[in-house]
């Protein structure tokens, strides 16, 4: 029985967990408001350093202190960008290309800006020198393409404030708007910049430029409107609320229409639909019945542009549901409301029914169809279609379908319209999609039938854009790797397919023996998959967090000495579906009814006889996170903090199993002085290796246990090795992507170091040599003036790739494109000093793409981009 066959049925679990976390009751929290708090509170402290730009002028500085490793260059691992999986990653907007409708733009969330000339056949990333790939809202000049804008931040995470409703996640915060003048080759800053202490005053939501006035622009966001008359090098601010939307009238080139919203969780802002006449330098509110505070959180719009009379709104309540439909025939003047929350269905929800509560401060879209002024698709958790102008809707999609490949991915973030073909396009959590032909079905026949009309074409190929919280690695076979992805479920992969194991949030999963795989979903909800040949697996169980205790949004779990370990308020054994007696026995935390969870540790593989774990603390609350540690197995544990930070949250703990006294433990939050900490005597003492790190986040540690000693973090600001007895981080980016690092695990059988990053894939580089005297240089196996380069570059045709003082002998030739697949390999003899090889790619599609050279004791990595 092949997965494809068995996802039905894994998918049963699933669904079930799935609705469990994701479908909330009225006083439940929602499942992406969870997500945003742990990312929160990975990088909260009670104290936070104004780090501000310096945290994103961190990378250009690590130049300063790297030293050169001539051979060793990140290279994708996947996932490869096909319709294997449920989802690739999420986006946030499409824009198109003012004269070439087969040239598109999109922003992703966390993974930066990508085009494609070809209508999504496939994909190369511009963003070049960015600091974040953190995007929201691109404009392009129309006189020259080349000249593009960005809005930077994650916009759709707005209303996630730090300091008034605790949520830990600083990673979607911003730095205003950047520019580039070569179409994305290079970047810089505008006048407009935003410091990360600006929390949320960081976010934009939109950057326009005048249709005819090309040096004019408009940008807004959660502070406010600013413009600029003179191509983004001032800008002043002309309003102070917290706008959700901008558009342009399709007429009239001054003519702007806008939302402002209410954030109810920290209770800020104001409800309401504004129009300028002047392109942004005044607004003046329109006349609505929508309440200012207390009812409506986010409002969308958009304008008929078969009748610029004709504007639609649609409203999010409290909760996230559908409160209200609006139209205005008057060009703005007024609008009136067409349905309200009485609707026989609630639109922005999970379900076909009335039932309260949705994402609609997260995902919310709205588009009036270019031929037809009483045609409009609603985008919410599912995309709905009213054809009488919003008297009543009918649903076009089902987010579980997806799964099934029936129908389009979950959270939809923006509908548009082609330009000339009047195709639909999505942009979702999984990536873009398109239909041809939008087409409704009768909601039970969606609900219980799983059947939808609608087909859908993604555009995934080539884009690398996954969001991975964890990775596993086979360690029997290096091949096989289980990877979990922020709404783009857990996936198996043998190296050369990807496959879905379960759906929703996926996070830690272990190779538990060769049956028996563990996979999991937020808080701790683990799934036990048997397992019958290569990629054959079936659900066999779960495992969810006893009463009393709650699991982490990304809960540990491993396996030492034989047990599956995991750790929820308490450190638990399991066999199975069964949950085991607990190891620790903590008490409930202060003014909490469950104790602290784990949220980091390690044990002794072999016997499972030394354990370190580490629980989290609630700044606000006083209470501290606490390291504890049992040197036998499990029967007595000594609180371990010493001076250890008590109000940082503990990310990543990793000990030398080899010498199980000496471990690492790494603190997320920005103390630019508690980064990393280590221990020669089991707990005892610990000694702080923070040192010259630059005042990010850091997320994991592992251990090169080969005899080096040497270490690795993933940071948000990427990867860094320290080795042994050194007291010098060296930045180890090189052709890596500037991306938050979730995860790093070793591949010790090819001595790969892998990342599973937030936002671009998997990514893998070669571990340092292991010399004794690192003077004598990091070599790869190749000389230490060996080089590869290829010209040209960029290339069109065919490029030469020129071999310097690259040992004889035979090696493996290999290409793979951006997303990590393999599309062209040879055996290659190199029998001279000096040696050139010619590769055709004229086939190839356009995007970028990597030449390989290894043998079997390490590769040299060049980059290329096929035009």
């Amino acid at each position: 029985m092949n997965i494809r066959n068995t996802l039905a049925f894994l998918l049963v679990f699933s669904f079930a967990l799935v609705s469990a976390q994701v479908i909330p009751e009225k006083e439940k929290t929602p499942n992406y408001i969870l997500r945003n708090q742990h990312f929160q509170k990975l990088r909260e402290g009670k104290e936070l350093v104004n780090f501000a730009k310096e945290h994103y002028k961190a990378y250009a500085r690590q130049v300063g202190i790297s030293t050169t490793r001539r051979n060793s260059k990140w290279t994708p691992k996947g996932p490869f960008g096909k319709d294997t999986l449920a989802g690739i990653g999420r986006v946030n907007t499409m824009t198109f290309h003012p004269t070439d409708t087969n040239t598109w733009f999109i922003c992703v969330a966390q993974g930066g800006l990508w085009k494609t000339t070809n209508a999504g056949v496939s994909w190369v990333s511009i963003s070049g020198d960015l600091p974040i790939l953190r995007t929201s809202h691109l404009s392009i000049n129309p006189s020259n393409p080349d000249i593009l804008y960005v809005a930077m931040g994650d916009f759709a995470y707005l209303g996630h404030n730090l300091q008034a409703n605790e949520n830990k996640r600083t990673s979607h915060y911003g730095i205003g708007v950047y520019k580039t003048t070569n179409g994305g080759k290079s970047w810089s800053a505008t006048g407009l910049s935003f410091k990360t202490l600006d929390f949320e005053g960081s976010l934009l939501c939109r950057v326009l430029i005048h249709p005819t006035n090309h040096d004019t622009l408009i940008a807004a966001g959660q502070t406010g409107s600013y413009l600029s008359y003179d191509a983004g090098a001032t800008w002043n601010k002309t309003n102070s609320k917290l706008f959700w939307d901008v558009k342009q009238d399709p007429d009239n080139t001054d003519v702007l229409y806008a939302t402002t919203g209410y954030v109810h969780s920290y209770k800020y802002g104001e409800a309401s639909i504004l129009k300028s006449f002047d392109f942004g330098k005044t607004w003046s509110k329109s006349s609505t019945n929508i309440p200012l505070t207390g009812a409506v959180q986010r409002i969308k719009l958009s304008i008929a542009p078969s009748d610029p009379n004709y504007i639609y709104a649609i409203a999010c309540d409290n909760l996230g549901g559908f409160y209200g439909l609006y139209r205005s025939t008057n060009r703005g003047s007024s609008f009136t409301q067409r349905l309200d929350n009485s609707y026989q269905y609630n639109i922005l929800n999970w379900s076909f029914d009335a039932s309260q509560g949705g994402q609609g401060r997260y995902d919310l879209a709205i588009n009036v169809d270019r031929n037809n002024k009483n045609k409009v698709l609603i985008g919410g958790v599912n995309i709905w279609q009213t054809t009488n102008g919003g008297s009543s809707f009918e649903p076009v999609s089902y987010w579980r379908l997806n799964y099934f490949n029936q129908s389009v991915h979950g959270d939809i973030h923006q509908i548009r319209q082609h330009p000339t073909n009047n195709s639909i396009f999505a942009c979702h959590d999984g990536g873009i999609s398109r239909t041809f032909s939008v087409q409704t079905d009768d909601p039970s026949y969606l609900f219980d039938d799983l059947q939808a009309s609608t087909e859908w074409v993604n555009y995934t190929q080539g884009l690398n854009i996954t969001s991975y919280y964890r990775l596993s690695i086979n360690k029997n076979n290096h091949k096989e790797m289980i990877v979990g992805a922020q709404d783009n479920s857990t996936a198996f992969t043998d190296g050369s397919t990807f496959q879905n194991l379960t759906g929703g949030d996926g996070m830690e999963s272990t190779f538990f023996n060769e049956s028996q795989v563990y996979t999991s979903s937020q808080g701790g909800n683990i799934s036990l998959l048997g397992r019958f040949g290569t990629d054959n697996f079936y659900y066999d169980g779960g495992i969810q967090a006893p009463s009393g205790e709650i699991g982490e949004w990304t809960t540990p779990f491993l396996s030492a000495g034989g047990a599956l370990f995991i750790g929820y308020g308490n450190l638990y054994d399991a066999y199975e579906d069964q949950l085991g007696s607990a190891y620790t026995n903590f008490s409930n935390a202060s003014n909490r009814d469950y104790p602290a969870p784990i949220t980091a540790m390690d044990i002794e593989t072999s016997n499972a006889n030394f354990m370190y774990l580490a629980k989290r603390g609630y700044a606000s609350e006083n209470i501290p996170s606490e390291v504890w540690t049992s040197a036998d197995n499990g029967s007595n544990w000594k609180r371990r903090t010493g001076i250890l930070p008590s109000y940082l949250y503990p990310s990543y703990m990793e000990m030398s199993q080899g010498e199980p006294m000496k471990a690492w433990i790494t603190y997320a939050g920005f103390d630019s002085s508690k980064k990393v900490y280590y221990t020669k005597d089991g707990g005892a003492n610990w000694q702080n290796i923070t040192f010259n790190l630059p005042n990010t986040s850091v997320n994991c540690v592992v251990h090169q246990q080969d005899g080096s000693n040497n270490i690795y973090i993933g940071t948000d600001l990427g990867v860094f090795y320290l080795m042994e007895d050194s007291a010098s981080w060296v930045s180890y980016m090189d052709g890596l992507p500037n991306v938050i690092v979730s995860e790093l695990e070793i591949d010790t059988s090819q001595k790969k170091l892998v990342a599973a990053t937030f936002g671009r894939g998997l990514w893998e580089v070669s571990t340092l040599d292991y010399t004794p005297d690192p003077t004598k240089g990091m070599k790869d196996g190749f000389a230490i003036n060996s080089s590869i380069c290829l010209f040209p570059n960029p290339v069109k045709e065919s490029t030469t790739l020129e071999l310097k003082e690259i040992p004889r002998g035979k090696y493996h030739l290999q290409i793979i494109n951006i997303a990590g697949a393999q599309v062209f390999q040879k055996s290659m003899q190199v029998v001279r000093k000096e040696q050139k090889e010619t590769i055709n790619v004229s086939e190839f599609p356009m995007g970028e793409y990597f030449v390989v050279l290894s043998n079997t004791s390490g590769r040299m990595v060049e980059r290329f981009i096929k035009e």
